[in-house]
């Protein structure tokens, strides 16, 4: 089965796809805090990863873009300097092994689904305006 980033988004911006809430211990073992990942799709074919935390300071921690992905699904991480951007490339999705009937992702041989969250029309803090109004300006309609 050969896998297509603009498949998953379909013909708007994007779909996100997350991964159920991971718990973090404290030093004294109780449950402190855990993270969310979340990968998105967007119609262009570009591929984002974010990592979320939850708790009192939930908060975003990291995100990264993929510079592609081949058919077989490996992800290809356009990774930033390490000095100059915080990562954590232990969380990073390295290949997209199959997607079951219901739509969910299945990543790295992992048996825990990425599920379909949310199907977004925009997503102005990365440049993706509204679908409608990229199509009405390519088709020369303005807004």
């Amino acid at each position: 089965m050969a896998f297509d980033p603009k498949k998953f988004a379909g013909a708007h911006c994007g779909c996100r796809y997350q991964q159920d809430y991971r718990p973090t211990l404290g030093r004294d073992g109780k449950k402190e805090s855990g993270t969310l990942e979340v990968i998105k799709f967007y119609y262009d074919g570009a591929i984002r990863f974010e990592q979320h935390c939850y708790g009192e300071a939930a908060t975003f921690v990291f995100g990264v873009w993929a510079s592609g992905m081949d058919a077989d699904g490996t992800l290809h991480w356009a990774l930033p300097d390490k000095r100059k951007s915080y990562y954590d490339e232990e969380y990073l999705p390295k290949k997209l092994d199959r997607v079951d009937e219901a739509g969910n992702l299945y990543f790295d041989g992992g048996t825990f689904p990425w599920k379909l969250a949310d199907d977004f029309a925009e997503d102005k803090r990365w440049g993706y305006p509204k679908w409608k109004v990229v199509l009405g300006k390519l088709a020369g309609k303005g807004r």
